[in-house]
């Protein structure tokens, strides 16, 4: 009772609870700049484009990160609080150290799936509807998530890609594609006639076509086959557009070919393989 009494003690506790109440407010603090933050960053604005991509996707993100914080800061000040009534929190700190490696162990492909796929998404590599080509599957991205990526085939199957095991990505919905026709003609035509057709063919589909970004052009002869002439035509065209384009290059040159009488290359004759193979070897 004497040691109550004292000015000492008074004063001491006094301090502690100072010190109490500044680690109290300095974690209640700390947590509400934390979580602004965290909002900042992750919830979408209008006319701002946010880290994710889709609304749904960010509000879950951020309240995961919030209950990550707020237990660590939680933890953090009971610790403090602990040790301001001298309590060894040693075997508290130690504890909670071995069960984190324990579970950094034992999730280990878990870990390595959440930091590939945060820099997946840091990086702008691919998202929600690029058509992409992942390691042996190729689709469309249906959901991009910090564990997994969801792929859509052509067949309509979905693919649950975990993230830890993706290591090339092949994305063919940035920037322009290339739309690329090889026209076969006999050797018999004449060479330039064929490319007058081209270039016409060419400068109507430019003009026609709101897909090709420049061109077409026309290469020039790339292969001399036997019975036929290779002319290669290039055009750059918007992602996922190049099919579309040439298709139409080649039905506007088949139509211009019938038009000027332009005769297909024949095929060699089977009986002639033989002789053709002896003259090469000189038999």
């Amino acid at each position: 009772m004497e040691q109550l009494l004292t000015q000492d003690f008074w004063l001491g506790m006094a301090v502690r609870m100072v010190r109490l109440l500044a680690i109290c407010s300095g974690g209640f603090i700390l947590l509400r700049v934390t979580n602004m933050l965290v909002e900042q960053f992750f919830i979408p604005k209008p006319g701002v484009k946010t880290l994710y991509l889709e609304e749904k996707r960010a509000r879950t993100l951020s309240s995961l990160l919030h209950s990550i914080i707020r237990y660590t800061i939680y933890f953090i000040v009971a610790v403090m609080i602990l040790q301001e009534f001298k309590i060894d929190t040693t075997s508290i700190v130690a504890g909670a150290g071995i069960i984190g490696l324990a579970l950094g162990v034992g999730a280990q492909s878990l870990i390595k799936d959440f930091i590939t796929g945060f820099f997946i998404i840091l990086e702008d590599q691919y998202g929600v509807g690029d058509y992409v080509v992942i390691g042996d599957m190729t689709g469309t991205v249906e959901e991009l998530g910090f564990r997994v990526t969801k792929l859509r085939d052509g067949n309509g199957i979905l693919h649950i890609i975990p993230n830890g095991s993706i290591l090339r990505v092949s994305n063919y919905t940035r920037g322009h594609m290339q739309a690329t026709v090889n026209v076969p003609v006999p050797y018999e035509a004449d060479i330039d006639e064929i490319f007058n057709i081209l270039d016409e063919v060419c400068v109507t589909i430019g003009k026609s076509m709101p897909e090709v970004l420049a061109g077409p052009n026309v290469v020039g002869v790339v292969d001399l086959k036997p019975g036929e002439v290779v002319i290669r035509l290039t055009a750059k065209t918007v992602p996922l557009e190049q099919v579309k384009v040439e298709t139409a290059l080649r039905r506007l040159i088949k139509e211009r070919f019938a038009a000027a009488k332009i005769p297909p290359p024949q095929a060699l004759n089977p009986s002639s393989t033989p002789q053709i193979k002896a003259a090469q070897t000189g038999g």
